[in-house]
């Protein structure tokens, strides 16, 4: 797919079609010949099958899969695919209790976005003092993330969704639509989020809403 959430991609499709984009899903890239200027990729058919095929560029960017830190990979707290394991909701580690992981090393499928570190932060620090017995109740990660979508200068679409590809708007549709470039979703990507951000929430400043609390 063109993106994780199907109520997103009407939107971005149409962008695809107005920029002439040759879309090529289901496109692996093996390998890249730097001085020759092609690049190979392992592309799998409808059917299932998958073919080499090589093709020359003028210009590739190339954005490498994520994988956790070294570390964090060989270390005892990693799944099978090297992240740490941890429970999706409580996002504490399933084998030690008294640990607690969020952020993009964690194995939890939402999207690895700041909004998503934004939303788990208040869970890990409530999760946390309540396994130091200093809070009551469990706090819950719904899976929470947003993906501000650039597709021409000046509008944006606003992907927001929880675990499962659930919508989950942040604002009420008649003010920002997510489904559709919205100039408004540029203003707040532009002008709004890098200060909560970096003078906000890194800094701990935040005014952030009470986490969802299940009782233990």
């Amino acid at each position: 797919m063109l993106f994780g959430v199907p109520d997103y991609v009407p939107a971005l499709m149409q962008y695809i079609n107005a920029y002439g984009v040759d879309l090529n899903l289901g496109n692996t890239l093996t390998g890249v010949d730097g001085p020759a200027r092609t690049a190979t990729f392992n592309c799998v058919e409808a059917d299932g099958s998958s073919r080499r095929v090589t093709r020359e560029f003028d210009l590739l960017h190339v954005v490498p899969p994520q994988v956790a830190p070294d570390f964090i990979r060989v270390s005892p707290l990693a799944d099978a695919a090297g992240w740490v394991d941890v429970a999706p909701d409580t996002l504490r580690h399933k084998a030690w209790t008294n640990i607690h992981a969020l952020g993009d090393v964690t194995n939890t499928s939402n999207a690895k976005t700041a909004a998503a570190a934004r939303k788990q932060a208040p869970v890990v620090a409530h999760n946390v003092l309540a396994a130091m017995d200093k809070a009551k109740g469990s706090a819950h990660y719904d899976g929470y993330g947003s993906c501000p979508l650039t597709v021409e200068r000046g509008k944006i679409v606003l992907a927001e969704f929880t675990y499962g590809g659930r919508v989950a708007p942040s604002f009420p549709s008649w003010l920002i639509d997510g489904t559709r470039p919205s100039r408004l979703a540029w203003l707040l990507k532009e002008r709004i989020l890098p200060p909560l951000y970096w003078k906000g929430m890194l800094k701990g400043r935040e005014w952030m809403a009470k986490p969802e609390l299940a009782d233990l």
